[in-house]
Parts: structure tokens; C-alpha cells; sequence
């Protein structure tokens, strides 16, 4: 199979990614504008579309993560799949696309501990995004409708004008841009990851291309990696695998050591002269690449400044709460996990030597208290984390960082003060027991 043939599937692949999310799309247009309509006609009524929204998008992702998966999984041929994504549509409740994850899910293995894991932080992300972008929405509706107000007109001319307002916010289906935002980027980057989920550990597939749509709204930087053939092992990928920018659809296709050797030597070589280097010494591209964590990351991790927009909404509690409740299996077969393990990891206080026997043998198995709340993975990202705490002396306190969903272990240990180990809790919540 040669470049150009592989080009033609990601294409006909891609046409099937953007008719999911138009359809995701109109779905959650038609939703958020019905009840913020509703709720501008009658104030009174408490507004809460976070639970249909949240639903929405974590379908929305599962679809998409999974998608990627079968379209990889068609391309190497280990099995004959047919995918009918491109004829769903979405029926008018609060879960839509059910039957379609469904069929997908009796394709790809599920039931594994890596895909409980991902599911879970897939919902904490859907509600966190739900929960903000409701708040941002009406927000920005709000302001329309009372700058109308200040400007001199009646309540029922401002009334009139609602829906004028919803397609300025960006919320309709005739001008969706807001919610665009939100939901191309987070699709595009699961479809991704569900795509390196199947050529990750699969031997069959040794070398990967990078394939990319030519037309006037291209970047420079998918440009010029279109038809970039490189070992799966390089380090390359880790800085370059789509997506690499706001509405990107570049992405990365399997190849067979027998299809690397079919490809020209032309593409060989021109391949081998696209770097790390020479691609973020280029000042265009390098402006160009905006998302730089890769998409598997990003499935698990939540923006800083997403959750810093939760902060003020004052819904961080919230959140954390649901996820605890949504995911409790989860978050039980992650603590008895850890409860397993010895607590070794980086000690980053030398305060903490002297009690290091302690900490090892007892944080994990018997800790005085466990937490959950967001810890910083980066200067972008946030993960949600479990905080294992253990009183040490009466003055000093150990700490135990471990992901929340994610594989069991400890990253970070550390020495908190009383004072340091109050600032926590305000910023988390007492895991249930």
C-alpha cells in the first residue's frame, strides 16, 4: 500500500470523523439553545443542561476513541469491520449515539483496566467541560441581554431578540463556533489516541506516515509533514503526533515493514531530513504547534486553564464529587491496588528521611486520611489525583501523590506542614470510603 492509497482511506476516514461531530454538533446546538432560551422566557427556573451536555460530550469522545481504533484496526486488515459511523444519527435524548458505541465497543476489547481508566477520566473531563462552557454560555448570553436592556429597550423587545443573541454567543446551530471549540479539538485528539491504542504494541505495524488534508485552510507545519515516514519507535512522534493545532486533521498511518520497503527512496530520504530540530527552527511551524502534549496524554490530563474557569465558578467540589461517585469501582480497585504497594518514589524533602521506613511501610497500606482533588502534571495540564496522608509526628506530614486513573503508583512523596496539609483539603475532597 503506497502513500497515495493510504491518503485516499484518511481521507474517506476523515469524512466520516466530521459528519460525528456535525452531528455532535447540532445535537448539542439545538439542546444548549432550547434550555437557554427557556430560561431567559422564564428566570425563575433553575438552569441545568450540564447533565445532558456532559452526556453529549463524553459520548462524543468514547465515539471518537473508538472510531480511531476500528479505522486502524481495518487498515492492517486484522479483521474485516465494517463501521457504519457515517450513516449515525443521533436521536433526541439525553445519551444520544448508545447503539453506536455499542457496536464499536464489540470490536475492540473494553473490558480491560486501562480502558475502565480511560472511560473514568473521560467523564470527569466531560463534566468539567460541561460544567464551565454552561456557565461561560449563559454568561455571554446574559451580557447580550442586559447591554440590550441598558441601551433602552423593553423586556419583550429584548425578548425578541434572544435568539439574535444565542448565534453572537456561538451556541446555535446556525453559528456553533463556540461549541465548535470545544468539541473538533477533544475529538480529533481521542480519534487520535484510539489510533495509537492499536499500532502501540501491535508488531505487525513497525513504521508510521504522517498523512495530511491539502487545501487552502492547511498549516504550514501539517504541510510539510505530509507523507513524513518514520520508525514507530522515533522520538518524533512524541512531539509530532496529531493533532498538532486548533481544528488540525493531519493523521498518522500504519505501515508493515514490507510497506516501508515498497515506499521510494525519495520519500526515504526526504523523510529523514525532518527533525525535531528542523521543524521548531522554523519560526512559522514552530508558532504552528500548539498542542504539544500527545493526544493519549491529553485523554487523561484536564487544561489548567479549564479547571482554573471551575475555580471561579466555584465548581471544583462539584466536580470532584461526581467523578468519586461516577467512578467509585474505579477509584476502589485503584486504592487496594495501592494499599499493595511499598510507597517508593522520589523523595522531594530531606525532612522526610528520618521517617522513611515509616513512610514506606505504612503510607500506602495504612494511611490516616485519603484525598482526591487536580495536581499539576505540567504548566498546562492537571490530572486528578489521590493524596495518601500520614501522620508522622505530630508536626510533619507525609504526602503520597498517585493518579486517580491511571496506572497504580506513587509519583511524588513529600513533607507537608499543618498548615500545607489544610490548604489541601480545601482544594479536594475526602475520598468515600
Amino acid at each position: 500500500m503506497y502513500l497515495d492509497d493510504l491518503a485516499t482511506i484518511e481521507t474517506q476516514n476523515l469524512t466520516t470523523m466530521e459528519h460525528l461531530e456535525n452531528e455532535v454538533l447540532s445535537f448539542t446546538a439545538n439542546a444548549l439553545t432550547k434550555s437557554l432560551r427557556e430560561h431567559f422566557q422564564h428566570p425563575e427556573r433553575e438552569l441545568d443542561i450540564t447533565t445532558v451536555y456532559a452526556a453529549t460530550y463524553e459520548n462524543a469522545i468514547k465515539l471518537a476513541w473508538l472510531t480511531g481504533q476500528v479505522h486502524v484496526i481495518r487498515m492492517i486488515g486484522e479483521g474485516k469491520i465494517e463501521l457504519a459511523s457515517d450513516s449515525i444519527t443521533l436521536s433526541d435524548t439525553a445519551v444520544p449515539f448508545k447503539e453506536a458505541i455499542e457496536a464499536l465497543e464489540a470490536m475492540v476489547p473494553t473490558e480491560s483496566d486501562v480502558y475502565k481508566q480511560l472511560e473514568a477520566n473521560i467523564k470527569l473531563k466531560a463534566f468539567t467541560v460541561a460544567a464551565v462552557s454552561e456557565r461561560d454560555a449563559v454568561n455571554r448570553v446574559k451580557k447580550l441581554y442586559e447591554d440590550a436592556l441598558k441601551s433602552g429597550q423593553s423586556r419583550s423587545e429584548v425578548m425578541q431578540n434572544v435568539d439574535a443573541f444565542l448565534n453572537t454567543a456561538g451556541v446555535t446551530n446556525a453559528s456553533p463556533y463556540y461549541l465548535e471549540l470545544h468539541y473538533r479539538n477533544n475529538m480529533m485528539s481521542a480519534y487520535n489516541a484510539g489510533r495509537w491504542t492499536q499500532v502501540a504494541n501491535n508488531d505487525l505495524v513497525q513504521f508510521l506516515a504522517y498523512s495530511s488534508v491539502l487545501d487552502d485552510g492547511t498549516t504550514e507545519l501539517c504541510r510539510h509533514l505530509d507523507n513524513v515516514v518514520k520508525a514507530k519507535e522515533d522520538p518524533f512522534w512524541e512531539t509530532y503526533y496529531p493533532p498538532n493545532h486548533h481544528k488540525c486533521r493531519g493523521t498518522v498511518s500504519p505501515l508493515s515493514p514490507r510497506q516501508y520497503a515498497a515506499l521510494p527512496d525519495s520519500v526515504k530520504a526526504q523523510s529523514s531530513q525532518v527533525t525535531n530540530q528542523s521543524v521548531s527552527g522554523d519560526s512559522t511551524m514552530n508558532k504552528e504547534h500548539m498542542f504539544r502534549s500527545s493526544p493519549v496524554v491529553s485523554m487523561s490530563t484536564i487544561p489548567k486553564a479549564l479547571l482554573e474557569r471551575a475555580s471561579e465558578y466555584g465548581l471544583t467540589q462539584k466536580l470532584l464529587k461526581q467523578s468519586a461517585a461516577e467512578s467509585a469501582a474505579i477509584l476502589d480497585t485503584q486504592t487496594k491496588a495501592l494499599g499493595k504497594l511499598k510507597a517508593k518514589a522520589p523523595l522531594v524533602s530531606d525532612d522526610l528521611e528520618p521517617f522513611k521506613e515509616m513512610v514506606t511501610n505504612n503510607l500506602a497500606s495504612k494511611p490516616d486520611e485519603i484525598l482526591m482533588g487536580f495536581e499539576s502534571m505540567d504548566e498546562e495540564m492537571d490530572f486528578p489525583a489521590l493524596y495518601y496522608l500520614l501522620n508522622l509526628d505530630g508536626t510533619n506530614t507525609a504526602l503520597g501523590i498517585a493518579p486517580a486513573y491511571n496506572e497504580a503508583a506513587f509519583w511524588e512523596l513529600k513533607n507537608l506542614t499543618a498548615e500545607q496539609v489544610e490548604q489541601l483539603r480545601k482544594r479536594s475532597i475526602p475520598l468515600p470510603e
